[in-house]
């Protein structure tokens, strides 16, 4: 990764003019507010041959492709390299606990494809399956955001802009608002002015929480950027021989301007009918791992997906991470199908993993039970939520 030219600029925030119903929640156990930030970040880019998508036909057409096992996901795939560098609008919650137990921790938690922040915040039966309110729960202070393309965030050119090294820098600059105190100064001013935000002190530290592709990012990120991480939580994720052998095809995509229902994307952003959502983020036994009202609420929260993600997702891949001092956990689903084609258990292989984080100070692999690659939406959702809390807990986090 150090081969690609990234670096950011800038942050430049922007309040809300006006404050409407859903800018600010209390919660249980704590307190929630949406910001808009205007993130100004440059990166390394690049123009990659892959195939135009403005149809159904030709989503399936490109989910074949990217498949097809001799296709490059690889530098051998780039036509051009390029440099992006712009503005972006990225939408974020920041919740704070009632508590002040660890209410100086926060977490930083970086979504996956096909879904936005709300994977993290589930509106079904929260105190079952919302991490956001368990980590409230727990006294943890949390900022979940919508990666680039995605949910309320901008949602650029599908194919040359939203690509990995940019999402990665973007992830680098929102860390630093949060470790100079420009975050929380922000939520603190931004509309409506609670009081409870207005007295916020910067976080004394700051972990890094991922899933899936959001897992990609987080684990690049600590290995490119280990320094600015005080410890990291992998979910959905391992880097085996298994990685996304489930193929793009078994996403069932749609291309997303013309879906049902249609989003307003323009070329280049494909979404799962349900049928995939099913394939790709519910395992175990359907009987007891979760419930159709489950799948049902994961089919209603999806998001589409810009292709050049997949195309520049290799980036990510295989970084060591020297300067990482922190605990690191692998919770991973056990019938993963995405990740581990079906079957997690013995994958892990730690002498890898501690080659990866020489430095690290712990390293802990997990399996959560009859779980699929959406934790948070299956049965025992609040289990797997204990298992991070204990291992933050036991590292001094």
């Amino acid at each position: 990764m150090a081969s690609i030219f990234i670096i950011g600029i800038l942050l430049l925030l922007h309040r809300r003019t006006s404050a409407s119903a859903i800018d600010f929640s209390q919660r249980a156990h704590g307190f929630c507010k949406q910001l808009d930030i205007s993130v100004f970040a440059t990166a390394g880019s690049a123009i990659y041959d892959i195939p135009r998508v403005d149809n159904d036909i030709e989503a399936t057409a490109w989910a074949v492709y990217d498949a097809t096992r001799n296709t490059p996901h690889s530098v051998q795939n780039i036509l051009k390299n390029t440099t992006t560098s712009g503005t972006f609008n990225i939408h974020a919650q920041l919740c704070v606990p009632k508590s002040s137990k660890k209410k100086d921790i926060l977490q930083i938690a970086t979504h996956g494809v096909h879904y936005d922040s709300r994977y993290w915040d589930s509106k079904y039966q929260p105190e079952k399956h919302s991490y956001v309110d368990a980590a409230l729960k727990a006294g943890y202070s949390i900022l979940t955001y919508d990666r680039l393309g995605v949910g309320q965030s901008d949602k650029p050119d599908a194919y040359t802009v939203t690509q990995a090294p940019l999402e990665q820098e973007i992830l680098r600059q929102l860390t630093l608002m949060a470790r100079n105190g420009t975050l929380y100064s922000f939520a603190g001013k931004a509309n409506p002015v609670i009081d409870v935000f207005k007295t916020l002190a910067k976080p004394r530290k700051v972990v890094h929480l991922g899933h899936s592709f959001g897992s990609f990012l987080t684990s690049a990120f600590i290995a490119n950027y280990g320094s600015l991480s005080d410890g990291a939580i992998i979910t959905g994720y391992l880097l085996t021989e298994y990685l996304a052998s489930a193929g793009s095809t078994s996403f069932n995509v749609e291309f997303a301007a013309t879906s049902s229902p249609p989003f307003d994307r323009p070329s280049g952003y494909v979404v799962c009918r349900k049928s995939g959502i099913q394939n790709i983020f519910f395992g175990g036994d359907p009987k007891t791992a979760f419930t159709p009202e489950l799948l049902d609420y994961g089919n209603g929260i999806k998001q589409p997906v810009p292709i050049g993600e997949f195309a520049s997702a290799f980036w990510l891949i295989g970084n060591q991470g020297p300067f990482f001092k922190g605990p690191v956990q692998y919770l991973l689903p056990e019938f993963d199908f995405y990740i581990c084609r079906g079957d997690c258990k013995g994958l892990a292989n730690l002498t890898a993993l501690a080659q990866t984080y020489p430095n690290a100070t712990g390293i802990e692999v997990a399996i959560q039970p009859n779980t699929g690659h959406a934790l948070p939406l299956h049965n025992n959702a609040t289990a797997g939520f204990q298992v991070t809390f204990d291992f933050l807990d036991k590292h001094g986090l």
